[in-house]
């Protein structure tokens, strides 16, 4: 059956994040629920990461197989159509049939938004994680450079399953997008679990004035068997955008995303 990869926006506050559970509104259990609503069979889907209750996306990936060869142009509008409010597919091509949106991922990037001020949001409260004392972007950009590399990111997980917690980390800066607006962003092979609000947790502490630079490249240096940091509320959280080699069959030079 042929295979068709779709990038997919949602807001996260409306979803108990990507993983299909029984009885709870889920980014998977929605595209599938469409999916059946427009073939009249059930279709597994396979998404590039699970993101947490409450955490939002504009570039997720997920692939499915369909019964046979679709227009992608037309059926990406009938998915739509079906999808529930608050996730939206806005792109859909035809993949290689071996195609894993996880596993053949080149990197994944986060951003959170950190909402910079003395007065709450009315407009940003759902997607911003809202901080009212000084923050000092210049030094939370120096301590999202530390992160930068292969490191042992222990200490910036929630949980320790079996799997390593080496990770590389390929970018990270933070922005003021204007005053008030702040973003963090995090390019990876791949992340732990919380991995990402832990980091931006302990860019907050570097910010605010809690610990410094040398104690942040402690924990990065020498993992402990605590987090470094408290990881920040998942509304402030984006999944931004999954790369793959263009022919998706990791054979070629060009990226998509």
């Amino acid at each position: 059956m042929p295979r068709y990869h779709v990038t997919l926006e949602y807001r996260g506050t409306m979803f108990h994040g990507f993983q299909k559970q029984p009885g709870l509104p889920t980014i998977q259990g929605a595209l599938e629920g469409a999916l059946v609503a427009l073939t009249g069979r059930e279709i597994r889907v396979f998404g590039a990461g699970r993101t947490d209750t409450g955490a939002h996306a504009v570039g997720q990936a997920a692939a499915f197989d369909m019964p046979g060869e679709v227009d992608a142009a037309r059926t990406l509008v009938s998915l739509n159509a079906l999808l529930p409010e608050g996730v939206a597919a806005t792109t859909m091509r035809p993949v290689a049939d071996g195609f894993d949106p996880r596993r053949d991922a080149l990197w994944r990037e986060y951003r959170y938004f950190i909402l910079n001020r003395a007065a709450p949001s009315a407009l940003l409260d759902e997607f911003t994680y809202h901080y009212s004392r000084e923050l000092d972007v210049e030094k939370m950009n120096e301590a999202c450079g530390a992160f930068v590399g292969r490191h042992d990111f222990s200490a910036f997980r929630a949980k320790s399953p079996d799997e390593s917690s080496v990770r590389d980390v390929l970018a990270c800066d933070t922005v003021e997008i204007f005053e008030g607006l702040v973003s963090i962003r995090v390019r990876a092979d791949s992340f732990l679990y919380r991995m990402v609000r832990i980091m931006a947790g302990a860019a907050v502490s570097v910010g605010s004035g809690k610990i410094n630079l040398e104690e942040l490249s402690a924990c990065i240096e020498n993992p402990a068997a605590k987090p470094c940091a408290d990881p920040l509320p998942a509304r402030g959280l984006f999944l931004w955008q999954v790369a793959y080699r263009k022919d998706a069959g990791g054979q070629g030079d060009n990226l998509i995303m």
